[in-house]
């Protein structure tokens, strides 16, 4: 690999006696390095017309969430990094990302151009509690008005910005999205490897909902005969009524060309019984097949219905 400089970074363990539940966001896994990127540009356009924001910002490169489905995994390819893992054990961290912002906020005017955090890995993942990048990053959003803009992490670590989002929110469109693909304990560390519990996600959308700020989730991605069943599902839309959340959005598992294969074969290791069946359904392609998702997406849409959450346009996916 290229020679980057790495970071020293103090693990934060969880306090002697009772745990605490959301410990587990803060800790930084044994094997795990930290190197430092120093950073040009931290706002970049999209350039994908389907998405429904123009910028994107993502403190880090690379996460320690090891989320099996990530299609970012490909990204550390760009330094030499091509084991699945490395993307989980060597951590980017993205110094001088608040002076890139604050450059870019002074020559350009975003008011219509929603910018999207953690597009490509969780902005909130456990080196935030350390390095604080994103927060600088919002920092800088202070000094401006007018802008709109979203968060997407699975992380409570983000409750600790509670108050400065609550600021932000005076002066911009701010929404908050929490990751949760079920409620499954037991499955989502199948397939979210490090990230924290469902459980502890579902209770920061709802502490995030009574700090005032807008708060959805994200059921993303939904992986067909996985989590996509009324059985899998019905429990997280049950808490995520009760926890208050606006909205909670699907969207069908996207596999990019340069993961499709490692994908598959993790799932030929972790669910053998459905490895023939993802290989008909993504074989040579990113998307499912539009009457395959129609028919994955048909529990969620039943479950949206029946708990009454306001409709908005699911963004469907197509096959490009």
């Amino acid at each position: 690999m290229k020679k980057y400089r790495q970071l020293s970074f103090l693990p934060v363990l969880a306090p002697a006696g009772r745990p605490d539940p959301e410990a587990e966001a803060l800790r930084c896994r044994p094997g795990v390095e930290f190197h430092e990127l120093s950073t040009r540009e931290i706002l970049n356009r999209s350039g994908n017309k389907r998405l429904p924001f123009v910028w994107t910002i993502n403190p880090y490169r690379g996460c320690e969430f090891a989320c099996s489905y990530c299609y970012a995994r490909y990204t550390h390819g760009f330094f030499d990094l091509h084991r699945w893992e490395d993307f989980e054990e060597k951590i980017f961290v993205k110094r001088g990302a608040a002076r890139s912002l604050r450059r870019r906020l002074r020559r350009a005017a975003l008011a219509n151009e929603p910018i999207a955090f953690g597009t490509a890995t969780d902005p909130y993942q456990p080196a935030e509690h350390h390095y604080r990048v994103t927060r600088s990053l919002l920092e800088e959003l202070l000094q401006v008005r007018g802008l709109q803009f979203s968060i997407t992490t699975k992380s409570p670590i983000i409750l600790r910005d509670v108050e400065l989002l609550r600021e932000l929110k005076k002066i911009h469109r701010l929404r908050v999205n929490v990751t949760i693909t079920c409620l499954d304990t037991l499955l989502a560390r199948r397939v979210e490897g490090h990230a924290p519990t469902p459980a502890a996600r579902m209770r920061t959308a709802g502490k995030l909902v009574r700090a005032g700020i807008d708060t959805v989730i994200f059921c993303m991605p939904i992986m067909p005969h996985i989590n996509s069943s009324t059985a899998i599902l019905r429990p997280l839309f049950e808490a995520a009524h009760r926890a208050g959340v606006n909205n909670i959005f699907p969207n069908a598992l996207y596999l990019r060309r340069e993961i499709r294969e490692p994908f598959l074969g993790w799932i030929e290791s972790e669910f053998p019984e459905l490895g023939q069946r993802y290989r008909q359904l993504y074989g040579g392609r990113s998307y499912l097949p539009r009457r395959e998702q129609e028919k994955l997406l048909e529990a969620f849409r039943k479950l949206k219905a029946e708990f009454d959450f306001s409709w908005r346009a699911d963004n469907s996916q197509k096959e490009s």
